[in-house]
């Protein structure tokens, strides 16, 4: 799956493309950069009606290729990297809560993406 990333477009469309390809993940997107397992503080969490060129921090514009064996933490880290952009990756429990993957960044996006269970 390929990720747009210019300056015009939402964030929203961006958490749109990647929830299309992983079910049961979702990303948000915050003001600061954050460390493989550590979380992303709420107050830094950005509104997804903000464009990307309002949000991020490195003006490259491109496509990021996002593939199934991908660890979170090396897509967190790339969308910061080469895009300037703080995300999180959050997956979808049994009860229907969203948590973040911080204990398991190293974890594939695939593993994640498994069906929630007890």
């Amino acid at each position: 799956m390929k990720l747009i990333i210019k300056d015009e477009l939402t964030l929203q469309s961006l958490q749109e493309a990647f929830s299309a390809e992983f079910r049961y993940l979702k990303i948000e997107f915050f003001s600061r950069l954050h460390e493989p397992g550590t979380a992303s503080g709420l107050k830094n969490k950005l509104y997804n009606t903000k464009t990307i060129g309002e949000c991020r921090t490195v003006r490259t514009e491109g496509e990021l290729e996002v593939t199934p064996e991908m660890t979170v933490a090396e897509f967190e880290q790339t969308m910061g990297k080469f895009y300037g952009l703080g995300v999180q990756v959050f997956r979808k429990t049994i009860t229907g809560n969203w948590i973040e993957t911080i204990n398991t960044d190293g974890w594939t996006l695939k593993e994640h993406d498994a069906e929630p269970t007890a």
